[in-house]
């Protein structure tokens, strides 16, 4: 209607959409083997029979304090080792985007994208003038890697250089933390990954700071 001026012809419309469940129904397995009008007939029946999907609960987002700025960080490896991704998501209490990033970056363990996810947050602070100083919380679902950056036994070797870099940075940034939380309030650095770890082109851009 809005691209090509159409008038809406309501039954057509209707028909339309029938037409696209079954053909759904055709390729899923649902009935392939039926006549495309028997499944039309008794489509009603056979989508009741159709197991809804899983409803996942997504907390809001919550924006930080004024004059504070929070980067949601996350990693995604599918399977150990994997081809993962890495993201982020910085942003300020108005919820403005100020920066994000998407990267593939080869074949990783789980704990590693994680910290690469972490380390490359802390680079594009400590690289920007405009937030060197800025009061900034790293946020990252990863618990063990958070632990790692802010402890002092981190218990993994293989993380040394990558964990020391991070700490150093942020004792030269003076107002930047990276702190844990629940997956559930990354989804936004979720689809982010997910498009890392699908080899979609790497992403990194600034907004206003």
């Amino acid at each position: 209607m809005i691209f090509n001026n159409k008038i809406l012809d309501f039954e057509q419309t209707v028909d339309m959409v029938k037409f696209r469940i079954v053909w759904w129904f055709k390729h899923h397995g649902k009935g392939s083997k039926d006549a495309t009008t028997a499944i039309l007939l008794n489509l009603k029946d056979r989508c009741e029979k159709v197991k809804p999907m899983k409803r996942i609960n997504v907390e809001t987002w919550i924006p930080p304090i004024m004059d504070m700025l929070k980067f949601n960080v996350d990693g995604s490896a599918r399977g150990s080792p994997s081809p993962p991704g890495i993201k982020g998501v910085l942003r300020d209490s108005q919820g403005r985007v100020l920066c994000l990033f998407s990267f593939h970056i080869g074949k990783q363990y789980s704990n590693t994208v994680e910290i690469r996810a972490i380390r490359k947050a802390v680079e594009i602070c400590a690289s920007n003038n405009d937030l060197i100083g800025r009061n900034i919380i790293i946020i990252s679902d990863s618990k063990t890697t958070v632990l790692w950056v802010n402890n002092e036994d981190f218990g993994n070797l293989d993380h040394v250089d990558r964990i020391y870099e991070i700490r150093n940075k942020l004792v030269l940034m003076g107002n930047t933390k990276v702190i844990f939380i629940p997956r559930s309030t990354n989804s936004f650095v979720d689809m982010l990954a997910k498009r890392g770890s699908n080899k979609v082109r790497d992403v990194l851009e600034m907004g206003d700071v």
